[in-house]
């Protein structure tokens, strides 16, 4: 079964997870809101754009913070076309951020043989046994989120993140190659 789920009601899900929540990202960009400014500076300057309070200020680190105190997992793998898009450089410039609040973030180079397995969605997957795929506009903005708990849909998420799990490279070994212009 699948359902629409309001912002609100996705958020909800960052509270309701009980041990793990894992995301699969395949985008070479994402437009999301209060970040536009960041990535272009990011791109003219080489500035990210945050300071090193931002893990202390920002409201998603500060819930991926408490969450591992509670001993919640966080885990993350983008799988990025090389060279980066501006914008996947922009986030590899301020994933310390995710990864001081306590997120475990890899990344899957898109030409490596495994990314054929993979499907061309994102979606967070938590606890194993529901999922919230992404689904974006033709501009790159997260437009709808939807709430997946049929076990053989939760089957394959699993198997993907088993998959993703197994071949990324942890962000501190990841060394990107240039990213193209413009994002």
């Amino acid at each position: 079964m699948s359902v629409f789920l309001s912002e609100e009601e996705f958020v909800q899900q960052f509270h309701d997870f009980e041990r793990t929540a894992w995301k699969l990202e395949v985008r070479d960009r994402y437009n999301v809101d209060g970040e536009n400014e960041d990535v272009e500076r990011f791109l003219r300057t080489g500035d990210p754009g945050r300071t090193d309070d931002h893990a202390a200020t920002s409201p998603w680190h500060r819930d991926v913070t408490r969450g591992r105190k509670q001993g919640k997992v966080w885990q993350r793998v983008r799988v990025v076309s090389e060279p980066l898009s501006g914008y996947i450089a922009w986030e590899h410039a301020v994933t310390r951020f995710n990864v001081e609040a306590g997120e475990d973030i890899r990344w899957l180079p898109r030409h490596h043989p495994s990314v054929d397995d993979l499907p061309q969605l994102d979606f967070w997957l938590f606890d194993g046994r529901w999922s919230c795929v992404l689904h974006f506009d033709d501009d790159d903005a997260p437009r709808r989120l939807e709430r997946i708990d049929d076990p053989a849909v939760i089957g394959r998420h699993r198997q993907w993140w088993e998959t993703a799990w197994r071949h990324a490279i942890p962000h501190h070994e990841y060394e990107p190659r240039t990213p193209k212009r413009p994002r």
